[in-house]
């Protein structure tokens, strides 16, 4: 699906939920807390979560974001596109804690191909051991999320369709952890003047660039699948990133055989489950041991068959699988970082993407 047709999607789901909703905006100075009871929430002008303030999100809460029906000259603005665009500031704390089954969204209203229908969401000095976006889509923003003197912590979210996905300037180091950052318009990452941590995360299928870096700043970014990128998977980043060495040997592996560079990421299909890779990993598979032009079994070229991206099994099994699903083929299973926290729940080694990792999930009153 290309990047405008998805976005028309997007928007059209919006448009039909917007028959009941919350309309919001200004400045948030004490305790509040969105539901999915009251969502979807519309936001209507700059939002600012104060230093003395906290937004909890509840699992399932939508938000969307519309064009600015007014100025308010108390809230600051970052730049000429936040003059013009709603954002979501924060100062104070967001606890933004989704579900696995029940992710938050936030997305506009009206979907621009360029990414830029709204500003994004902003730390800008926020309140690290408390703020947390976790289970959430984020689409259609200038900069997905945008990070300045803070460390917010982003885990298992998609933040797809934006111009920039994530954006750290000037010491945000935002820790990334197993997100999926995909069809962005100018990059998946942008880095300057900070050094965020990013572990797990699938960077892919971007329009220009995967992770653009400054040239200066190092950055930790490891054992990361990057791949796809339309103008490069890596810009002005480590030298040593993308240089991919020999695959080490696994016994009775599902998964392709593949390297990785020497901060174990990987640059390769991720391979998502229901995916034309798939297919051909299948294929791959099931040819290992007998030659495909002499099979005689019907049942076995039937199933064959049904691997094709062109068949009617292959499009209802891309369908039935959540978004961004990891296929048994995947390199990225059981790829990610190996140290005790980032564990899988069954206690396995770390998945990469969205599904990936502990489900340390904080609840919070």
């Amino acid at each position: 699906m290309t990047y405008t047709s998805r976005a028309a999607m997007i928007a059209l789901t919006c448009a039909a939920a917007l028959c009941a909703q919350t309309r919001i905006g200004g400045i948030i100075d004490k305790s509040t807390r969105w539901t999915p009871e009251g969502s979807p929430y519309t936001i209507i002008s700059d939002i600012l979560i104060t230093s003395q303030a906290k937004l909890t999100i509840a699992p399932g809460t939508r938000i969307f974001v519309d064009k600015p029906v007014k100025y308010d000259d108390a809230i600051p603005q970052i730049d000429r596109t936040d003059s013009t665009t709603v954002a979501i500031k924060i100062r104070g704390m967001l606890s933004c804690v989704g579900r696995a089954d029940k992710r938050i969204v936030f997305s506009p209203v009206k979907q621009s191909s360029a990414g830029n229908s709204w500003y994004g969401i902003v730390f800008d000095g926020s309140a690290d051991d408390l703020t947390e976006i976790a289970y959430a889509d984020i689409a259609g923003a200038c900069n997905g999320v945008r990070a300045r003197n803070s460390s917010p912590l982003v885990r298992n979210t998609i933040i797809e369709f934006n111009n920039v996905g994530v954006y750290c300037a000037e010491k945000g180091n935002v820790r990334l952890y197993n997100c999926v950052i995909a069809h962005n318009l100018t990059c998946g990452v942008r880095i300057v003047a900070a050094n965020p941590v990013i572990y797990n995360c699938i960077v892919v299928d971007n329009r220009n660039n995967g992770v653009w870096c400054d040239g200066v700043t190092k950055a930790t970014f490891a054992y990361n699948c990057v791949f796809g990128n339309g103008d490069g998977n890596f810009m002005e980043c480590d030298p040593g990133l993308g240089v991919v060495r020999e695959p080490a040997k696994e016994k009775n592996a599902k998964s392709l055989r593949v390297g990785t560079d020497l901060s174990g990421n990987l640059v390769t299909d991720p391979i998502f489950a229901g995916s034309p890779a798939e297919s051909l990993a299948v294929e791959r598979d099931l040819t290992l041991k007998t030659d495909k032009s002499r099979v005689h079994d019907t049942t076995l070229a039937r199933a064959l068959h049904d691997t094709l991206t062109d068949s009617s099994a292959a499009r209802a099994r891309f369908q039935k699988y959540p978004r961004y699903t990891l296929s048994e083929y995947s390199p990225c299973v059981n790829a990610g970082n190996p140290d005790k926290e980032f564990l899988d729940d069954n206690g396995s080694r770390n998945d990469m993407g969205i599904f990936g990792g502990p489900d340390y999930v904080q609840e919070s009153k």
